[in-house]
C-alpha cells in the first residue's frame, strides 16, 4: 500500500497474531499512538465536512477540468510486469488462526494497533497507487493515471469510474477531500493522524468527480509515496462526533479492497470471516487479476501456538508459518504428514527493510538516562549466542534500526559485540564498581545494577533468558516480565517500561526518525519513541531529514542520524531474518517463483491459491499411504548476496 499512514509499526502485532503472518506482513500503515484512555472531544466541536472545507480555503481547493494545467505528462506505471499467476483459480476457504482476539476492527484511534489490523485494512485497502512488489515502481489502482509536477509537490490524479467501496457506492474525488476531514478530525482520538495529515499536506484540489490534485507541504524524492493515499468513504462517516470512537469499534468501514467483514461473521472471542467482495470493482485490473483467490479467509481464536501448530498438523489450517526454528527442524521432522508430501516446506529469501527487533531503553527510566549505563547494557548482550543456540544460526545480527534499506543504510555501524571486558568499564565510568555477593555490580550507596526486560508471552521469553544468563557475566542482573501482549504493548506505549524487547516494522522507501527519535514524541504517551529520546543536537537534522527533497543530502542525513542513534545506545540490535519460512498443505498452490521479492509472508499479496479438487483427493488420503513430493522448497532468487 502507499505510504499514506505511519510506517513504524510495532512487531507487537506480530507476536498478537503468529498465525496471520502467513496472510499479511505487518505492513506499513499500523499507528501506534492510539490509545484507549485518550478522551474524545467535546460535542460542541462538531463540524460538517462542508463547513470544514469552508472553513479551510487555504487547504481544500475547488477547481474546473479547465483549470488543469496544460502541461502535465500523464503516467500509469502499466508497461511493469504481471506477478500473479494466471494458473491461479478462485473459490474455498483459506483457514487460519489468530492468538488473540482484536480489541477493535477501527483502523484508526484507540487500541486499533493489532494484529489483525493488517489483514483488515493495511494489505486490503486499495489506494490511488500500488507499489509493484517486484520492481518496486508504483502502479495505477483506484486511480487511472497520474501526473507529477516537475517541483515534486503536486500530483494529479485521474479515477477509474469503475471504482466502488465494498457497499457498491463509488468511489470519488470527495472521498479524498474526506480523507484529510477524517484524519484531522480530533473526534478519530488519533493525534500521529491529525498530525501527520495536516502538516505533510498543503492541501486537496478537486476539479470534478473523477479528478483531483494532493499537494504536498515540501517536496518529496517519491512524491507517489505520499500522495497516492487511499480514500474514506465520506457517505459512510458522515459527520463526525465525539461518539465515533465507541460506535465504530465494531463496524467495518466499506472498502476498496477485495475482502470485507459483514457483522454477522464476527464471533467475539472465537472466530472472524473475511468475504470476498461480489464483483470486485478490480477484478480485471492488470495486476490485481489471480490474485485474493478464496471466496473468503477464516481466522480461530487458539491462544496457544503448540495446540495450533498441532492442528494445523491434523489440516485443521492451511499454512503455518516455520519461520521459528523449533517448528522448521525437529517439530516438522517424523511428522507423517510432512514425510508424505501432504504438507510441504518452503523457504523464501526476500527484500524487504528488516524489523528492528531488539532492546529499546527507556532513556527517562532512573539509572538508563545514564548513556555509560545503556553502553555496558549494549555491550553485555550476547545477541550472538541467542542466534546460535536459540535460532540455530539460521539469522543474522542486526546492526541498525534501518537494515535493508540499501543505500540508505549506514553500512558502517555494526551491532556492539558481547564483551564482558567493555560493558564492566562502562557500567565503572557510572560508578559501579563493586561486586556483591550475587556477582551484580553495585555502587557506592549499595545500589545494585538491575533492571528488567518486558517480554511478550512466547518464545521470545527463551531468548531473554539466554540474555539474562549471559548478562551476570557481566555483572547485570536482568529481571524477565513476561505480559500478555496487548497489555504489554499498553504499557510500553504508556512509557511505563524500562527495557523491552520487541521491535518495529518498516516499509520503503527510506528510514524514518522522526516518530521515533525526535524529543516532540519523548516522554509523552502513545507517541513511538518508546526510548524517550530528546537530543537537542538530533531535532534539527530530523526535521531536515524530513523536508529534505535532494536525495544525495537525504541519504547524508540517514547516515548521520543512524550513527546518532548508534551513540544514544537506546536501541540493542538484536537479528534479522533474511527470508521467511512457511508449511502449507499440497492443495495450496503458489506462482512459479513462489512470491514477490517485496513481501514479508506468504500470503500478503495474495498470489496464492486453493485447489479445492486436489483437497478433497488429499483429505481422502490422509490415512492412507499415498505419496506426494515432499523435497523442501527453496526459493532463493532474491537473496541478499552479503
Amino acid at each position: 500500500m502507499p505510504m499514506n499512514l505511519p510506517t513504524r509499526i510495532p512487531l507487537i502485532s506480530i507476536v498478537l497474531a503468529v498465525g496471520l503472518v502467513l496472510f499479511s506482513g505487518c505492513s506499513p500503515s499500523s499507528s501506534s499512538e492510539d490509545a484507549s484512555n485518550t478522551s474524545a472531544p467535546e460535542a460542541e466541536n462538531q463540524t460538517t465536512p462542508k463547513e470544514y472545507y469552508a472553513s479551510k480555503p487555504e487547504f481544500f481547493h475547488f477547481a474546473t477540468p479547465g483549470e488543469l494545467p496544460s502541461d502535465l505528462e500523464w503516467t500509469d506505471g502499466m508497461d511493469q510486469p504481471v506477478f500473479a499467476s494466471p494458473k491461479a483459480v478462485r473459490g474455498g476457504t483459506i483457514r487460519s488462526f489468530i492468538l488473540n482476539f482484536p480489541p477493535t476492527i477501527r483502523y484508526v484511534g484507540p487500541d486499533s494497533n493489532h494484529g489483525f489490523r493488517s489483514v483488515l485494512s493495511d494489505d486490503n485497502i486499495v489506494g490511488l497507487v500500488e507499489r509493484h512488489p517486484v520492481t518496486g515502481k508504483f502502479y495505477a489502482a483506484i486511480a487511472s493515471e497520474w501526473a507529477v509536477t516537475p517541483d515534486k509537490k503536486t500530483v494529479y490524479f485521474r479515477l477509474r469510474p469503475e471504482a466502488t467501496f465494498s457497499d457498491g457506492e463509488p468511489v470519488s474525488a470527495d472521498d479524498f477531500l474526506y480523507l484529510f476531514y477524517f484524519m484531522q478530525s480530533p473526534h478519530i482520538v488519533a493525534p500521529w493522524y491529525n498530525d501527520w495529515y495536516s502538516k505533510e499536506y498543503d492541501g486537496i484540489t478537486r476539479y470534478d468527480e473523477h479528478t483531483l490534485a494532493i499537494h504536498l507541504s515540501t517536496p518529496k524524492p517519491e512524491p507517489l509515496e505520499f500522495a497516492g493515499v487511499r480514500p474514506v468513504p465520506a457517505h459512510f462517516h458522515g459527520t463526525l462526533g465525539p461518539d465515533w470512537v465507541l460506535k465504530n469499534q465494531w463496524i467495518f468501514e466499506p472498502t476498496t479492497g477485495p475482502y470485507e467483514l459483514l457483522p454477522k461473521n464476527i464471533r467475539h472471542d472465537q472466530s472472524i470471516r473475511m468475504t470476498r467482495v461480489e464483483d470486485w470493482w478490480a477484478n480485471d485490473h492488470k495486476f490485481f487479476q489471480h490474485r485474493f483467490n478464496p471466496d473468503s479467509k477464516f481466522y480461530e481464536l487458539v491462544r496457544d501456538i503448540n495446540i495450533a501448530y498441532e492442528r494445523f498438523k491434523k489440516g485443521d489450517f492451511d499454512m503455518f508459518s516455520l519461520t521459528l526454528p523449533e517448528f522448521w527442524y525437529e517439530r516438522s521432522e517424523g511428522v507423517d504428514a510432512f514425510d508424505r508430501g501432504l504438507i510441504r516446506k518452503a523457504t523464501f529469501y526476500n527484500q524487504v527493510p528488516r524489523p528492528s527487533i531488539g532492546l529499546w531503553i527507556n532513556s527517562a527510566h532512573p539509572g538508563l538516562d545514564n548513556v555509560e549505563i545503556r553502553e555496558g547494557i549494549q555491550y553485555a548482550m550476547n545477541f550472538d549466542r541467542v542466534i546460535d543456540k536459540h535460532y540455530r544460526g539460521d539469522y543474522t545480527r542486526l546492526n541498525t534500526t534501518s537494515d535493508g534499506y540499501g543505500e540508505f543504510t549506514n553500512h558502517d555501524i555494526k551491532a556492539r559485540e558481547f564483551s564482558v571486558q567493555k560493558a564492566r568499564e562502562h557500567f565503572a565510568n557510572a560508578g559501579f564498581t563493586e561486586q556483591g555477593p550475587d556477582g551484580i555490580l553495585r555502587n557506592s550507596q549499595g545500589d545494585r545494577l538491575s533492571f528488567t526486560i518486558l517480554v511478550y508471552q512466547g518464545p521470545r521469553v527463551e531468548v531473554a533468558q539466554i540474555l539474562k544468563e549471559e548478562a551476570r557475566k557481566s555483572g547485570l542482573e536482568i529481571n524477565i516480565l513476561s505480559m500478555e501482549p496487548t497489555s504489554a504493548y499498553k504499557q510500553v506505549m504508556e512509557k511505563q517500561h524500562q527495557i523491552t524487547f520487541s521491535g518495529w516494522n518498516s516499509t520503503l522507501p527510506y528510514p524514518r526518525y522522526w516518530e521515533g527519535f525526535h524529543s516532540a514524541n519523548a516522554n509523552k504517551p502513545q507517541t513511538n519513541n518508546i526510548t524517550n529520546t530528546a537530543n537537542p543536537e538530533m531535532d534539527p537534522l530530523i526535521d531536515q531529514y524530513r523536508a529534505s527533497t535532494n536525495l544525495e543530502e537525504k541519504l547524508e542525513l540517514a547516515h548521520t542520524l543512524e550513527q546518532m542513534v548508534y551513540d544514544e545506545a537506546v536501541f540493542v540490535p538484536g537479528f534479522k531474518v533474511p527470508f521467511y519460512r512457511v508449511a502449507f498443505w499440497s492443495w495450496i498452490h503458489f506462482p512459479e517463483g513462489f512470491d514477490a521479492p517485496i513481501s514479508e509472508s506468504a500470503g500478503q499479496h495474495g498470489l496464492y491459491w486453493i485447489d479445492l479438487e486436489e483437497k478433497k483427493e488429499i483429505l481422502k488420503e490422509r490415512k492412507g499411504d499415498a505419496k506426494l513430493p515432499n523435497e523442501v522448497l527453496i526459493f532463493d532468487e532474491w537473496k541478499d548476496p552479503s
